[in-house]
């Protein structure tokens, strides 16, 4: 995973988090009054950060699969090797 992304990602979430604790705290909100309006609130606050770990996470698995093709051909060159050389034997 990229060092950097990651570390933009933890900041964007730190920065809305901190954003919202301080107009909660600083904005003279009052507590929503059932868990309805609760649950209401908190996704409308998560949500908008779940986004980039979202994106971060399809980043990473595209890397990942990246990795894996690569490690593949290389079997794939091995595996060529060793039939060629099992050819050679026969043939000798």
């Amino acid at each position: 995973m990229n060092k950097k992304n990651l570390n933009r990602v933890i900041a964007i979430s730190v920065i809305w988090l901190g954003g919202i604790g301080l107009t909660w705290i600083f904005g003279s909100l009052k507590s929503p009054e059932s868990l309805n309006k609760l649950g209401d609130f908190l996704a409308g606050v998560f949500a908008p950060i779940a986004f980039p770990w979202l994106i971060l996470g399809y980043i990473q698995q595209g890397k990942q699969l990246d990795q894996n093709t690569r490690a593949l051909e290389q079997q794939e060159k091995a595996l060529n090797l060793q039939i060629e050389e099992m050819r050679e034997s026969v043939k000798q």
